[in-house]
């Protein structure tokens, strides 16, 4: 009974809580192009009509985790994040549109971290899924109105995290990538850069 209560002190003093905001570039990919003139790629040559084309919105993150139970070099834990996006092109229009494009979600899911002999570096992997919310795959049914449409949503994200003092931490980097499932499925890639705030533990 006395191993099981330690073990149970040592799990809490592990777990850690931390929010995190962020800056995001995404490509949302396989939006067809719709418009008889043929859409402006920001990739490539201009698409022609029928032919998939790519959205390429930006904005932040904001997200939490929890990280709850340490087996040797990898901690566990528990990650929540919603993203606002927008661009101002439209991949399945030849012209800008007259609105902002979004892509906005919620994930949830699973996370790991990984303990290095850098005790200032911090990788992090994680697998989430939930909702996505966009009107930058399809024109407007009604002109002038934004036609959103909802999608459930699979990311894998990896990172670093760079301990800058006890509390904060600076997220040089973020690497997304996942897929959109609903009425048309949609590739996702992104990247991003961040600061995260936790609860004091140990360097």
């Amino acid at each position: 009974m006395g191993v099981l209560v330690g073990l149970g002190f040592a799990a809490a003093a592990q777990a850690q809580f931390a929010a995190y905001g962020m800056v995001n570039g995404e490509r949302l990919k396989d939006i067809v192009c719709v418009d008889p003139r043929g859409c402006a790629s920001t990739t490539s040559a201009p698409v022609l009509t029928g032919q998939k084309n790519t959205a390429d919105p930006y904005g932040g993150t904001i997200g939490a985790f929890y990280d709850f139970r340490s087996f040797g070099p990898i901690t566990l834990g528990a990650d929540v994040r919603a993203s606002f996006l927008n661009t101002n092109k439209a991949a399945y229009a030849y012209q800008a549109s007259a609105g902002s494009m979004r892509h906005d979600s919620i994930l949830g899911g699973a996370r790991v971290t990984f303990r290095t002999p850098f005790k200032v570096l911090r990788p992090y992997a994680q697998i989430s899924a939930g909702l996505g919310r966009t009107d930058a795959t399809d024109p407007p049914v009604v002109l002038g109105k934004l036609n959103y449409k909802n999608f459930a949503q699979v990311q894998g994200f990896a990172g670093l995290d760079l301990a800058l003092w006890n509390n904060v931490d600076f997220r040089p980097i973020e690497f997304g990538y996942g897929e959109m499932f609903g009425s048309s499925s949609h590739t996702l890639e992104s990247i991003g850069l961040g600061i995260v705030f936790h609860t004091s533990r140990n360097r």
